[in-house]
């Protein structure tokens, strides 16, 4: 994921999932981790 979200690639000027529409937002690793431990806690409860 921080390859595809968070790594802008220098011929693209982006990361690959802003390039294809995915995003519009830079993520960060926070973002990450965060998401992953709301995931984490849904599958939990």
């Amino acid at each position: 994921m921080p390859y595809d979200f968070v790594r802008i690639h220098q011929s693209l000027r982006v990361t690959p999932v802003m390039a294809a529409g995915v995003t519009d937002k830079l993520w960060e690793i926070e973002d990450i981790v965060r998401m992953a431990d709301e995931r984490e806690r849904r599958l939990n409860d």
